[in-house]
């Protein structure tokens, strides 16, 4: 209607109004005629249009077709090859033409023929989508990776009769894909290789440490027997002093005071005679001069003050006497010491590194001043010495084996010994702390 309207409108322009017309049917006729001739005009021009557009579209689709990247192929239901585009073409190697008509399973590797056998025949069957990956031949012969993508076109009965498919070219991916794969495969060997080098070498050094364990333990074992032997020896060697003590004691010097009294009576007894003037007085000096020297002997090999009155008066009488003997140092005694929670067997150390400590004093130091303190407590057993001497480097000390670093040596070797520990500071100039601490 809407044509006819447009047809009466065109001929009302060129011809006027026909109901202005005598002969009303001739001219109804011929202005049917007339519409008619207009409206196949018009049909006509749009026909033309419509096939224009159509030929344009075509030719759009057979570009995109034609030069897409991608290989497309129209299959029919026995996988011969019904149309494709130039990519596929060219994928294949070979001209468009002469692929018509062609199995599609000719340029499908032998490995990848049942794979494609199954692509085909789901794509068929479900109706949906279907990937594959496969291994295609070009015409030269050589090969590369493709994947697939196929969907089956319905004809007019709603069944399946052609498989239109996309190939794309997958060379490159699958290549890189085995290069990771191989990456993968040396990497795994090497871990594994190298897993057996720290395995072996875990092995080594788990037979190192044991075998250093064990050497670490004799080690111990033999320093603890060390221990015990020179502790022993020490016992043995005061035991020893004491023993030589008590027979100078009992035998030497009871002698030379007997030849003292003795000498004493004659010398009484003589008195006028005609022997040289002073010559006995003489020899009964040296006596008790002896006597005092066997007597200070005895005490240093066992102080019988020790036995006698304990350890505190020990050291009150030994710092007392070495001040006497030292007048140019002045000792400062603190003795806080309760004598009954100090061992018996301590007690000799106690007074052997004292001995040592100012025996070092007088021989380096040049101190004026001396701190002696003794105390026991809940810490335990404490001896102190210090003086505002001349100070010493303690490394220097003992690397030069000096008799300053020998006494020292012999002071920490009893200390450690006995089961004590030593503190030794020293600053030149300063002065030296020595602390030695035994804990109940």
């Amino acid at each position: 209607m809407q044509l006819r309207s447009r047809a009466e409108k065109a001929l009302r322009k060129g011809f006027g109004d026909p109901a202005k017309s005598p002969v009303e049917d001739a001219r109804k006729l011929i202005h049917e005629l007339r519409v008619h001739r207009i409206e196949l005009e018009m049909q006509n021009e749009e026909l033309r249009k419509a096939q224009v557009e159509l030929a344009e579209s075509r030719d759009r689709y057979f570009e995109l077709y034609d030069l897409a990247p991608v290989g497309y192929f129209t299959l029919d239901q026995n996988g011969l090859i019904v149309e494709t585009n130039l990519a596929g073409a060219d994928m294949l190697g070979f001209e468009r033409v002469s692929l018509i008509k062609k199995s599609f399973s000719r340029f499908v590797a032998p490995r990848s023929q049942e794979a494609f056998y199954a692509h085909r025949k789901q794509a068929l069957t479900s109706g949906g989508r279907q990937f594959s990956e496969i291994e295609l031949q070009r015409k030269n012969g050589q090969s590369f990776y493709a994947q697939l993508q196929s969907v089956a076109v319905k004809g007019n009965e709603g069944n399946a009769t052609q498989l239109r498919t996309a190939v794309f070219d997958i060379t490159e991916r699958k290549r890189a894909e085995e290069a990771l794969l191989e990456a993968y495969r040396r990497l795994e060997q090497r871990i594994a290789e190298r897993t057996a080098d720290l395995t072996a070498t875990n092995t080594e050094l788990q037979k190192e440490i044991e075998e250093r364990k064990r050497m670490w333990e004799a080690l111990q074992r033999s320093e603890r027997e060390l221990h015990v032997l020179s502790s022993h020896l020490l016992s043995m060697q005061e035991a020893e002093r004491r023993r030589v003590a008590l027979e100078l004691h009992d035998s030497v010097a009871q002698n030379l005071v007997a030849a003292r009294m003795f000498l004493r009576i004659s010398l009484d007894s003589t008195k006028g005679s005609a022997l040289p003037e002073g010559s006995l007085e003489r020899i009964f000096s040296m006596l008790g001069d002896c006597i005092e020297e066997l007597r200070d002997i005895i005490d240093g090999l066992r102080p019988s003050i020790l036995e006698d009155l304990g350890i505190n008066s020990a050291v009150e009488n030994y710092c007392a006497k070495f001040q006497s003997l030292h007048h140019g140092i002045e000792i400062e005694r603190v003795i806080t010491a309760k004598e009954g929670e100090i061992p018996k067997e301590l007690k000799i150390v106690i007074y052997r590194i004292l001995q040592e400590a100012l025996s070092n004093i007088s021989k380096h130091s040049g101190a004026k001043t001396v701190r002696v303190f003794l105390r026991t407590g809940e810490d335990g057993i404490q001896l102190g010495i210090e003086d505002d001497g001349a100070g010493f480097d303690l490394e220097e000390i003992q690397s030069q084996g000096s008799g300053h670093g020998i006494g020292l040596s012999s002071m920490r070797e009893r200390a450690q010994l006995s089961g004590g520990a030593i503190s030794i500071q020293s600053r030149k100039g300063i002065g030296t702390t020595v602390v030695v601490s035994w804990h109940q």
